[in-house]
């Protein structure tokens, strides 16, 4: 029987237990062989836990290994507490103003429409916002959609060009639901005298009645 030169079953045994991942590849439990002498080294790092907490380094690591982080607690978003601060609407515009001026205001995002029927039955509404045949207009439509804007409506009728006679206002509840409440403010004034100036609240598609005599 040929026997086997001990140097060679001493590198036959090393290489039994080297595993079959590339050289340097982390937790491959790396084996080199330096030339002459052969001397055998291997790195001192343990090998990674294989699936299952197996100790064999060449096992796929766990899915979890190769994860991205996920969010901390640190990164989360706060919970509401119900303190945050409530969006104001926008600086109010400048408005038109006359012999006769009406302004419906609220502060919420709901969408409010301000209705004014002149003397001659005339309307002026976002619809119809004029100038009609004696001058009046609607000049500012606010939120449409429950977008939060100013929160304003004003009709007015330029300085001599004043109908005389009955006014009808109405205040509609366009989009209000969902959109932070109908509370409003309505004022109207007839050459700077005040004819008007109410509180009220509507619902969605309720509408509040109010009129004045311009003399």
């Amino acid at each position: 029987m040929r026997s086997i030169p001990a140097v060679l079953l001493a590198v036959a045994t090393v290489m039994t237990g080297a595993c079959s991942s590339p050289a340097g590849e982390v937790g491959s439990g790396v084996t080199t062989t330096t030339e002459p002498d052969r001397t055998t080294t291997t790195d001192t790092d343990q090998p990674r836990p294989g699936p299952g907490g197996s100790d064999d380094g060449c096992a796929e690591p766990p899915v979890w290994a190769w994860k991205a982080q996920t969010r901390g607690e640190d990164c989360a978003t706060p919970p509401t507490t119900g303190d945050e601060p409530t969006p104001r609407p926008e600086p109010e515009p400048e408005l038109g103003s006359g012999d006769v001026q009406i302004t419906l205001r609220w502060t919420s995002s709901a969408d409010l429409d301000l209705h004014v029927f002149e003397p001659s039955g005339t309307e002026i509404a976002f619809s119809d916002p004029g100038p009609t045949s004696t001058g009046g207009r609607l000049d500012v439509d606010s939120n449409v959609g429950c977008d939060l804007e100013s929160s304003v409506e004003n009709v007015f009728w330029p300085e001599g060009d004043m109908p005389l006679g009955d006014y009808r206002v109405e205040v509609h509840g366009y989009e209000v639901e969902g959109c932070g409440g109908g509370e409003y403010t309505l004022t109207a004034t007839v050459k700077g005298r005040p004819v008007l100036d109410e509180t009220g609240s509507v619902l969605e598609d309720e509408t509040d009645t109010f009129s004045f005599v311009a003399a």
